[in-house]
């Protein structure tokens, strides 16, 4: 893990959750394994509590991690993947959906400079 790159297009939540889930796929961070709290997060990059919120969030939407109340957040110990759909099939939409929520996070910081 480490800082935000100030040149990088994406939001920081993204940046920061894309981080987290290179350490997931790549097994520094395995299954079982406890994340960072969000007070740990918010120091290591220098962001708010709720832009760290908000990158969990996304790596909680892609199935990545699970979040329990008052104890963490957590790398799944299984992906649960729609009956007939391969992991490949799941990573690809995943990689899509990640895309374009880059591509709508773009137009609107365009959108806010006019």
């Amino acid at each position: 893990m480490g800082k935000l790159d100030p040149d990088d297009p994406r939001p920081p939540y993204r940046q920061i959750a894309d981080d987290l889930r290179s350490e997931i796929e790549s097994g520094k961070l395995g299954p079982g394994a406890q994340l960072p709290a969000l007070p740990a997060l918010t120091s290591e990059y220098g962001v708010s509590i709720g832009t760290a919120k908000s990158a969990l969030a996304v790596l909680r939407d892609a199935g990545l991690i699970v979040t329990r109340q008052g104890k963490g957040s957590y790398v799944r110990t299984r992906l649960d993947a729609p009956e007939g759909a391969s992991s490949s099939d799941l990573d690809q939409l995943r990689e899509t959906v990640a895309e374009l929520v880059d591509r709508v996070d773009a137009l609107e910081r365009k959108l806010a400079e006019r």
